[in-house]
């Protein structure tokens, strides 16, 4: 899937230093400068977001000139901003964007920080929908300014600001510390934000559109979408200046354990729905002296290296793992998942290594069993 990114392109430049002494002409403090550094802001921030993510990515760059924005920054402490701003003509951006053909982008997204690329935001969602894009936009003005867009993002202020209480499609609603409200193909989607010490909440918003937008990229359900989203925004405000997210902070990693002795449908069901929960899935197979120890002498059917390498062909997990243990709970310490799977009537808290990673219980599917597989097998025939 291919995603183009339009709206306004702001420099962003950090002056870095050390402030621990006041100015003897003004009550304000002296920054003794270590270092300067620039990045891309705005639309050009969330761009770089997408293509750091490995999403087929282009950026329309229509502002002229560029806004900077230069943030003075003692140790992890912001001192001072200067704002050079400039405003684009939005009129003659609308002309260039109708002159595109947008066939080639499954998302558009709008990145609006009301420097005037996106002032005919309307004009332009009209001109690309006709190309059948899903446009996503991330406001800056009253919501009628986006009739036609597939999905909005505003922020807990510009919901009421800008009057999205009224929006009546597909719609985002992000707010600090407090949990994410999704409302999207009629689904609604409650996501919490973990609380974290934050250093700078700048660029956080284009983070989260980033691991949204690269979600669905993935064609991971919405509610994956979000959880990446909510996890893309958290590793942007733990960090001091611009970040610039990774695939390695996105990841959700999900853990399931099992013999696996005959692989049977049950199975292949079991392992796709764990794999749904998240972007990466790690399986603990029992090894052979594990399994005697657990359900026999004459278990198990197959080796772990037969058993291991029917798993792998499946193409399911990203990763297995044998161990010899009873449980799997010194893997689980190693891997560190963030989702531990069960199938059957487990309660959460009953689950080895439940209070290491969230417990989800996927019930098992009717009319399969290995155990159920072996009895018929050696059931006398008559």
């Amino acid at each position: 899937m291919r995603v183009c990114v339009i709206g306004d392109v702001i420099i962003d430049r950090y002056i870095y230093g050390v402030a621990d002494r006041l100015s003897p002409e003004a009550p304000i403090p002296i920054l003794k400068q270590t270092r300067i550094e620039e990045t891309l802001g705005g639309a050009g921030n969330l761009y770089q977001n997408l293509k750091s993510l490995g999403v087929d990515v282009d950026l329309l760059d229509f502002s002229n000139p560029r806004c900077v924005k230069t943030r003075v920054i003692s140790n992890t402490t912001h001192i001072a901003r200067v704002d050079d701003d400039y405003i684009t003509d939005g009129s003659a951006v609308l002309a260039q964007i109708q002159a595109i053909d947008f066939s080639q982008y499954t998302y558009v997204v709008l990145s609006d920080y009301a420097k005037g690329v996106l002032d005919e935001a309307y004009g332009i969602i009209e001109h690309i929908n006709g190309f059948g894009c899903k446009v996503i936009v991330d406001p800056k003005r009253m919501y009628d300014n986006y009739t036609g867009a597939w999905l909005v993002k505003p922020n807990g202020n510009e919901y009421y600001k800008y009057g999205f209480d009224k929006w009546l499609g597909n719609i985002i609603r992000t707010a600090a510390d407090k949990e994410v409200v999704a409302w999207i193909h009629k689904t609604l989607y409650n996501v919490p934000v973990q609380r974290v010490d934050v250093n700078d909440v700048t660029g956080a918003g284009d983070c989260f559109l980033a691991a949204f937008v690269y979600g669905l990229t993935k064609r991971y359900d919405h509610a994956i979408c979000l959880d990446l989203a909510v996890r893309g925004a958290t590793k942007s405000v733990e960090h001091v200046g611009t970040y610039v997210l990774n695939q390695e902070d996105l990841e959700t990693v999900v853990f399931t354990n099992g013999c696996f002795d005959i692989l049977h449908p049950g199975h292949v069901i079991y392992l796709q729905q764990a794999k749904a929960l998240g972007t990466k899935l790690i399986i603990g197979l029992n090894s052979d002296k594990s399994i005697k120890r657990l359900k026999g002498s004459d278990r198990p059917v197959f080796n772990q290296a037969e058993r291991l390498q029917a798993l792998t062909r499946l193409g399911i997990a990203d990763k297995i793992y044998v161990f010899d243990e009873d449980t799997p709970i010194n893997l689980i310490n190693s891997i560190k998942p963030d989702i531990i799977v069960k199938g059957g009537d487990y309660k959460p808290d009953q689950v080895i290594g439940n209070e290491l990673a969230k417990v989800v219980i996927v019930p098992y599917v009717e009319g399969f069993s290995t155990t159920n597989i072996l009895e018929k097998l050696n059931a006398p025939r008559g």
